[in-house]
């Protein structure tokens, strides 16, 4: 038997507008849509795509393909930290190096261990011996030192953890775990609050109220969202926060943008345009149509289902 030996099939965006075309029978075989149709069956299609990310999707599985995991850089005066887009301090991926000579206030430049990962342009934080991070920007790396746009506004001391990143996350859709991390990796979970569980705390917002936290509170804005910790302010910067999250999927510009689903999700979403535009073109929605949609669908919300660790305790209350 010969077989292609290969995994990787996928669809665009202008094979989805022709297929779900087809299916309501906008489209012979021989057409293809004009630009107009596509320009508004392509604003449906991402309509769509939206409406079926995170966790909020009806389906009783997790899209695990939008899983990250992301990193948020504590504060020494506030519990309270943007995440998203535009943040500071809030990132997949970082590099950690520590400052090998101690660093004046006004420096522009400091020394680290290892300038791996550190590149001109790049964020950088660097904690300073007021116990705060300062962030600026990497201007230049020359071997072991890196100098920087904005001079320290205290001196760095040597042993001084620093972190430096290139880009932004996005926010998280859903939040699914939050642990709190040390400079040696080693991890302690927090617990992952309600507005209710957050705005019952007495002293959240109090600057004295200084900590490593043990709590967060997650709140979705769009574009930055919030997310505010147990604490007035964090005790130890060189510890980050570590969240598990969903995250949106990416919208679909051009005709040969593929899709942020797998493939068991193409079908459905061929299916689900379908469905969408077929009052557009006056369409009737069949009985079979239906049929074939709820199908698709069913068996691409079944792709990752959901598991979860359960523990029964006698005796134990909610």
């Amino acid at each position: 038997m010969s077989t292609s030996g290969s995994y990787s099939f996928t669809v665009n965006r202008d094979q989805i507008i022709r297929q779900a075309m087809l299916n309501i029978g906008k489209l012979d075989e021989s057409e293809t849509p004009n630009a107009q149709e596509v320009s508004d069956v392509a604003f449906t299609l991402n309509l769509l795509i939206k409406q079926w990310q995170g966790r909020g999707d009806f389906a009783p599985g997790l899209k695990v393909w939008t899983r990250r995991r992301g990193h948020l850089f504590l504060n020494n005066t506030t519990g309270q930290y943007s995440v998203g887009p535009t943040a500071t301090g809030w990132t997949e991926t970082y590099v950690y190096p520590t400052i090998t000579a101690t660093a004046a206030a006004a420096a522009t430049s400091i020394y680290v261990t290892s300038a791996t990962g550190i590149v001109a342009g790049y964020k950088i934080g660097i904690q300073l011996s007021s116990g705060a991070l300062f962030w600026t920007t990497v201007s230049s790396v020359v071997s072991l030192r890196v100098n920087l746009a904005a001079g320290l506004p205290s001196q760095a001391l040597i042993g001084a953890q620093v972190f430096c990143y290139q880009t932004t996350a996005q926010q998280p859709v859903v939040i699914e775990t939050a642990l709190l991390r040390d400079n040696q990796a080693n991890d302690t979970p927090l617990k992952l609050m309600t507005v209710q569980d957050y705005d019952n705390l007495p002293t959240k917002a109090t600057p004295l109220n200084i900590g490593d936290p043990t709590a967060i509170y997650y709140e979705f804005q769009i574009g930055n969202s919030y997310l505010y910790t147990d604490v007035g302010a964090s005790q130890d910067v060189t510890k980050h926060i570590v969240l598990t999250y969903m995250e949106a999927v990416q919208d679909i510009l051009q005709g040969s943008d593929n899709f942020e689903y797998p493939q068991e999700w193409f079908l459905a979403l061929a299916w689900g345009l379908s469905s969408e535009i077929c009052p557009m073109f006056n369409a009737t929605w069949t009985p079979k149509m239906e049929d074939n949609f709820k199908r698709s669908l069913i068996i691409a919300q079944r792709k990752d289902p959901e598991r979860v660790s359960i523990y029964f305790q006698p005796g134990a209350e909610d």
